[in-house]
């Protein structure tokens, strides 16, 4: 099984345990489907479960374990973080490690680009809007790789916050971004910047995971509509 390369895909987000079943449905709204390991063992799932899980998967699966301070729930110690990502590896198509942590992880980096998969590295302004020059930041220090998505997620508070990400989806045409806005108006502001190329859209499969996160069925209608005038 490989991540897709046809954009853009929508992205479903899984973390609770119940919601680790729709990893084994033979149909799903999602093209690929997000793992939030942090949130998952935050609600006392094991990793047994959870390599269970992933070892019967029907789609393609991209592992998170996120950080608190981009929106993760489990305060990790980077041994056991870097181990952990290792054990998984192999039972996913694509990881999902924030720019901020890209040095501490880089032997899992490694590991998934000698293995083929595909690494979504991603940035997160969630309590404020991101200022252009953290966004230019963020672009600058983003290397891209074959196979690799900068993926950034960003409050939304106004038509400027919005317009933003916008330009940076028009700026660099040339670059493998996934952009989404947070808050409020997240789920409008999804197909805005689908429809500017944003490769990869997310959507909750059981609860969401992010302030103003639309369901994966929601998205995947939007993504339909913008597919079928584009």
């Amino acid at each position: 099984m490989k991540f897709p390369e046809t954009y853009p895909l929508v992205v479903g987000t899984v973390t609770t345990q119940a919601g680790l079943r729709c990893l084994t449905r033979a149909t799903s709204p999602a093209d690929v489907m997000e793992v939030r390991v942090d949130a998952l063992l935050t609600q006392k799932t094991s990793v047994k479960k959870i390599e269970e899980a992933l070892k019967k998967r029907k789609r393609p699966v991209l592992l998170t374990l996120r950080i608190p301070a981009e929106g993760g729930q489990r305060s990790w110690k980077v041994k056991e973080r870097r181990e952990l990502f290792l054990q998984l590896l192999p039972y996913v198509e694509a990881i999902d490690v924030e720019l901020a942590t890209a040095r501490a992880m880089q032997l899992v980096i490694e590991e998934a680009r000698r293995l083929k998969k595909t690494i979504v590295l991603s940035a997160h302004a969630i309590k404020r809007p991101a200022p252009r020059g953290q966004i230019s930041r963020w672009v600058r220090q983003f290397d891209p790789k074959p196979r690799t998505i900068l993926k950034i997620a960003a409050l939304i508070k106004s038509w400027r916050d919005l317009q933003q990400l916008a330009a940076l989806l028009v700026d660099h045409a040339d670059l493998s971004l996934a952009v989404m806005g947070l808050g409020t108006h997240a789920a409008q502001s999804r197909s805005v910047l689908t429809a500017l190329g944003s490769c990869l859209v997310y959507g909750y499969l059981d609860q969401p995971a992010a302030p103003g996160q639309p369901s994966a069925v929601e998205v995947r209608k939007m993504v339909a509509v913008l597919r079928l005038i584009g």
